[in-house]
């Protein structure tokens, strides 16, 4: 059942699709889509701690599988449009190692951010509620309306009570500023696990009571301290 849009409707969660992408014909729909969706997971990252690399870039992961599933696409489908991102130069995907996903950089055109600013301040004054009424801002990163997922997958991008911000693709591994802050000097590819704990955690519904624990036993675990070798000799034996 659907319902006409009135004056005072709250607007539907969306995502915001760039102007920019209109001229470029040679890009499938499904490559624009994608970028749509890489764009608002990239916009995510610019609010949240741990997702820049040294350089001051936003990065994301996001799973070829991850994103088949949410796009309803076969994987193949997926990779021939990030390689045709890539070739437009809209993303750039660098390795993380076996058996973590690869970083994408999300890449945009800054000529079109004047013509985009133009086109708001005009459309503000034509489309904004006189009376300031509020209409949903922020994206639903869930695409899939299975209803399972609806119940696993609580979603959020505030800070929760506790003082700890959401992190990871399912945005349900909390950590506090401190946390985050510890992992980022004593786990390699703290990223990775931090990912790997949220995909965890939303496809078996376990929940962990500390995840920043979690994620230190889970790296320990993978790569464990090397074993102090000692030197003890008999009497009568020399070293």
């Amino acid at each position: 059942m659907t319902q006409f849009l009135e004056q005072d409707s709250l607007i539907p969660p969306y995502m915001a699709f760039p102007r920019f992408l209109l001229d470029k014909d040679g890009l499938s729909e499904t490559a624009k889509i994608l970028y749509t969706i890489l764009l608002d997971r990239a916009r995510l990252s610019q609010k949240n701690d741990g997702w820049t690399d040294e350089q001051g870039y936003v990065f994301i992961l996001f799973p070829i599988k991850n994103l088949a599933e949410a796009m309803h696409k076969s994987e193949m489908s997926i990779k021939t449009a990030l390689t045709a991102l890539e070739k437009e130069t809209l993303i750039v995907r660098k390795r993380q190692g076996a058996g973590f996903p690869n970083r994408i950089y999300v890449k945009y055109p800054p000529e079109y951010l004047t013509q985009t600013d133009r086109n708001l301040s005009v459309r503000q004054t034509e489309n904004y509620p006189i009376d300031g009424k509020k209409t949903f801002s922020e994206t639903d990163r869930k695409l899939s309306s299975s209803n399972k997922e609806k119940n696993n997958i609580k979603r959020t991008n505030s800070e929760s009570k506790d003082n700890r911000t959401a992190y990871g693709f399912y945005q349900n591994v909390f950590l506090t500023t401190e946390e985050l802050s510890s992992l980022q000097s004593e786990v390699p590819h703290y990223q990775e696990y931090i990912e790997k704990l949220s995909r965890y955690m939303a496809s078996s519904g376990k929940q962990y009571a500390n995840h920043a624990a979690t994620i230190r036993s889970w790296a320990s675990q993978d790569h464990p301290a090397p074993a102090k070798r000692t030197y003890e000799c008999k009497e009568d034996e020399s070293l």
